[in-house]
This record gives structure tokens, sequence and C-alpha cells, in this order.
């Protein structure tokens, strides 16, 4: 089964000591790393203070754990027929888990829609923050307001799990959503993985979602054949579909995607090269892909992630 890993998985007193131990930095990518030490540790000693500044005062104060912060610069061109198009997406996903103002608390900021839909590139996704509790195992309630004027409040019930069954990785998701804008809606998949080798992976993956003022219902399809050493703990279920959650692989991927119950929108077929870049906190990622696209005449429009 390939490791999976997650991005903070070294605690904040780790990071300070490595940091010390380092020489002066001396080329650009020993620069980098105390930069990237030095925003982390002071995030994460913030964090900290805040959570014991509201602890009680008579309570036994208890570890606060590694914050994920995740900052992604996607560029996406395709050479369309009327000419080529690109896009530029930055997406950020943080969340802050307070153990001693409150045991099941979290505090998250994300662009990641509300019932976490695949991103597509040039798609608006504005900021969302919130609060996130746990009332049960496998389960995350949210409420929170989005980034608009004025702004839109949602909340959400969320359930998933991970099943390693045999040489099967099964990954079920489902939830419920309102917003203050588009009323109610729920959105639900399931990932296969099926381990083929000691490090290949096959994987099946689908993707639902349903508005009530719409009435329509938004799907997408994968099919996914990877070399993957290391996967990333997913946070949210559309980096799955997106392949975002292997932090080191290659492979080749299948999608299909569409607005309509029995309409394909777009088809798109892409292999991906991702791999560490500096100590498991930089990565880099390329994917070059072709789509057919049901707007341009299902021409075949190469491209590249």
């Amino acid at each position: 089964r390939p490791r999976r890993v997650a991005p903070s998985e070294r605690s904040t007193a780790e990071i300070r000591e490595e940091a010390a131990r380092r020489p002066y930095p001396l080329d650009f990518g020993q620069r980098l790393d105390r930069g990237h030490d030095w925003l982390y540790v002071n995030a994460q000693e913030f964090v900290e203070n805040t959570d014991r500044r509201f602890a009680p005062p008579d309570a036994e104060l208890l570890p606060v754990t590694a914050t994920p912060f995740r900052l992604g610069l996607v560029t996406e061109t395709i050479n369309r027929p009327d000419g080529a198009k690109f896009e530029l997406d930055l997406n950020l996903d943080v969340t802050l888990r307070l153990p001693n103002l409150e045991r099941r608390l979290r505090i998250f900021i994300t662009n990641d829609d509300v019932a976490e839909s695949p991103d597509r590139a040039g798609e608006r996704g504005n900021l969302r923050a919130g609060l996130r509790f746990n009332p049960a195992s496998n389960f995350d309630f949210d409420v929170g307001v989005r980034g608009d004027l004025p702004p839109i409040a949602f909340a959400s019930l969320r359930w998933s799990k991970f099943y390693p069954v045999g040489r099967w990785d099964v990954y079920p998701f489902g939830k419920l959503f309102a917003e203050t804008d588009e009323g109610l809606g729920v959105s639900s998949g399931i990932t296969f993985d099926r381990r083929l080798g000691d490090e290949v992976i096959g994987r099946a993956s689908s993707f639902a979602k349903w508005r009530k003022d719409t009435a329509e219902i938004e799907w997408t399809q994968v099919l996914l054949l990877a070399h993957a050493d290391e996967l990333l703990v997913p946070e949210r279920y559309g980096r799955i579909l997106r392949n975002q959650d292997l932090a080191r692989g290659y492979g080749m991927q299948l999608l299909a995607t569409g607005e309509r119950r029995n309409r394909v929108e777009y088809y798109e077929a892409s292999v991906f090269y991702k791999r560490p870049l500096r100590h498991r906190w930089l990565y880099g990622y390329v994917e070059p892909l072709v789509r057919w696209d049901r707007k341009y005449g299902w021409n075949a429009d190469p491209g590249i992630r």
C-alpha cells in the first residue's frame, strides 16, 4: 500500500530544532527552506498562543497539533479553435486545530466550494471561513460565511471514511449543505483504489452534486492508473478526483464531466508527473492533456496544466 502522508507530520518543535541545526543559508534552496520554516513556526506559535489564551484557567493544557497550510498556484493553457485559453488559479486551505479552546473545534479558511466539487480552471472560487465541529466519528459540521458582497452564510454536514480492504482502498463521501443564496444541496462520491503492484494503483472515482435551485445533477467520473510512492491524506474530496492527493508519482487519467444527468460537457485525457522539490513542503506538478469539449464541437484541443 502506498504510504499516506500528511503535509504537517513534523511538529513545530521539530521544525524549530532542525532550523537551528542548519548552517546559515548559502544557496537559493537553503534560503527557501529557512523562509518556509520561519513562516510556519511563527504561524503555528500564533495558533498555539491563541488556543491557550482562551483555555479555561484551571484546565490542564493539551498539546496543539500541527496546522496544515496548503497554498497552490495552478496554470492551465488549452489551445482552442479560436485561440489559446490561459487560466491562473490560486488554491488555499488552512485548518486550525484548537484543542484547549474546544476539543472538537477547528477554524478553517478555504476557497474550495461547499460541495467539494473538483475545481475547474477559471472558475470563481471565493474564500470561505468558518468553524468546524466533530459531533461524531467521521462527521464534520461546518458553519461560516463566504466572501461575497454581501457575505453568503453556509452550513454543511459531512461524512467520510477510509476503508482498507485487502488490496482495495475504498473512500466514500457524502455531504448535505445549504447556502443563503443557492439554497439546499447534496453531494456524494466514492473512490476505489486497487493496488496492482507494490506502488501501482488503479483508481475509479465518482462524484455527483444536486442543488434544489437548479434541480440538476452535476457529475464527474475519473479513471486513473498511477505509479504512486506516496499519497497525501485528502482534506477535501474534490482533490482526489483531480489526483491532487498524489505526493510523489506519475500516471495517466481519463475524466468526463457533465452539468446535466445524461449529458457530457467534456472529456479529458492526461498524463501527469508530481514530485517533492524541497523537503516534502514544496511540490512540482506537470500534466499535459487533451480535451474534447461540447462547446467547441468536440475538437481535440491540446493543453498543459
